[in-house]
């Protein structure tokens, strides 16, 4: 069961670009952001409906001594998604591929500073093979000169999110000895989904939303987001302990040539011979980086 739910979390998440492209000719990046925490938390509560798990009696208790992990959580994975949205509404609708790297390289780094972890030459050489896998997909065949002008921002903004989300998984580590993985998520995602709706309330009261029709695919693509937001994070944990610790990231890697796959048959988007190179090389550095944890 956990290689199946591992699979489906990476069947999951591989439509979140295909999501964001159907939403946002009608919702900016900031509204798709805020559409995907409140969704989410409210499939997370269907899901302790589903499972009859009630908060713990001392729920607010452990609340308030997390408070800072779970605010500092709320608040990067509030970035991590914004910075995403905006580049999958104005960019390529795979290129949050480059956000797993990302990620990854963060935390093998988080874990040397914070937690002693030792770096050998083959976690390094790892390393570098994700950079050079995120390399040849933002260049993708085109000079630097080319790239600082066209794609460097979008390339930015995935990595940016790709550390945020990093910063999330930090602070479910910090907490996870004291909450389970549905209630510290369902924490995180509804102040994350107060923070996002804070810079929307003027507009909307100044009746920015007013005319707006989303079609029947824009609205069922926010519930879709929702779901795969509330329900991947929650299959991912139920995943890991089931399989071995070094098989998550390689499953989990699915994800970029799905997304690709995708952005193809959807949307009609071109894939070069460099964005399947690099695709292929920063999901061996993303693995060796795992098994060399393993």
């Amino acid at each position: 069961m956990g290689y199946l739910y591992l699979f489906c979390v990476a069947l999951m998440f591989s439509f979140g670009g295909t999501c964001v492209k159907l939403i946002s000719p009608y919702f900016g990046a900031a509204y798709i952001t805020f559409f995907r925490f409140l969704f989410g938390v409210m499939w997370l509560f269907l899901l302790k409906l589903v499972l009859r798990q009630r908060f713990r009696a001392d729920f607010r208790k452990i609340l308030l001594a997390s408070i800072g992990w779970i605010l500092f959580g709320a608040f990067a994975k509030w970035m991590a998604y914004l910075a995403e949205n905006y580049a999958l509404s104005h960019g390529p609708s795979y290129g949050n591929i480059v956000t797993q790297p990302a990620q990854t390289i963060f935390l093998t780094i988080v874990s040397i500073l914070m937690f002693k972890e030792k770096l050998p030459p083959g976690k390094i050489f790892c390393i570098l093979l994700c950079i050079l896998g995120v390399m040849c997909i933002s260049l993708n065949g085109r000079s630097l000169d080319a790239f600082f002008r066209e794609n460097l921002l979008f390339t930015g903004l995935f990595i940016l999110s790709g550390v945020c989300a990093g910063c999330h998984v930090l602070a479910q580590k910090m907490v996870a000895d004291r909450m389970d993985i549905v209630d510290s998520n369902l924490s995180i995602f509804a102040f994350s989904a107060l923070m996002a709706a804070v810079p929307l309330a003027g507009p909307v009261a100044g009746g920015e939303l007013l005319g707006v029709r989303p079609d029947l695919a824009c609205i069922l693509a926010i519930l879709a987001f929702g779901f795969i937001t509330g329900m991947g994070f929650y299959l991912n944990a139920k995943a890991i302990p089931l399989v071995p610790f070094y098989m998550v990231p390689v499953i989990q890697s699915t994800m970029a040539v799905f997304a690709i796959l995708w952005g193809v048959l959807f949307f009609h988007e071109e894939i070069t011979l460099w964005i399947i190179g690099g695709t292929l090389t920063f999901i061996t550095g993303v693995i060796g980086l795992q098994i060399k944890k393993a």
